[in-house]
């Protein structure tokens, strides 16, 4: 179960792409993806950003696996974690803190982080600061209260 709830929580964590233009009259519109070296600078940040993500998600289990598991049972994702939060909300936790000490080494983490690459939106892009902002926190309270709405968002789609 934690498989599916941190891979898919992760998503909106990625790196925005900021791109300056100046423009005149005469000038043809700006490129709307940056040159192909500019994008592998970002994917390599968005890469580390995920892992380290991930790694203060782990750094923060106590607070962030029921939390998790709350915004997915708020949002019923996957289909049925309502009900089964609802019947026995101690137990799921338990249950994806188990998972969670296998899915958050550091091996996971990084294989975690390239299936999430290969799935990134300009969306999921655009909310890299405010994962930046959240891994700046040093209480894992207010880290996880921080990064929570991001995972959510997702979820409400």
């Amino acid at each position: 179960m934690t498989r599916t709830l941190s891979l898919a929580a992760f998503l909106p964590l990625c790196l925005s792409l900021a791109t300056a233009a100046c423009s005149t009259t005469d000038a043809a519109p700006a490129p709307v993806s940056p040159p192909k070296a500019q994008r592998a600078a970002s994917d390599a940040d968005m890469q580390q950003l995920c892992v380290d993500v991930f790694t203060r998600n782990r750094t923060c289990t106590d607070t962030y696996i029921p939390a998790l598991v709350d915004a997915r049972a708020k949002y019923d994702k996957p289909p049925g974690i309502a009900d089964k939060v609802r019947a026995d909300r101690d137990g799921i936790i338990a249950r994806a803190k188990e998972e969670w000490a296998s899915d958050s080494t550091d091996d996971a983490i990084r294989e975690t982080c390239t299936q999430i690459m290969a799935h990134l939106t300009d969306d999921d892009r655009a909310d890299a600061p405010k994962a930046h902002e959240c891994l700046a926190l040093s209480d894992c309270g207010a880290y996880t209260t921080c990064i929570m709405p991001q995972f959510e968002k997702r979820f409400a789609k």
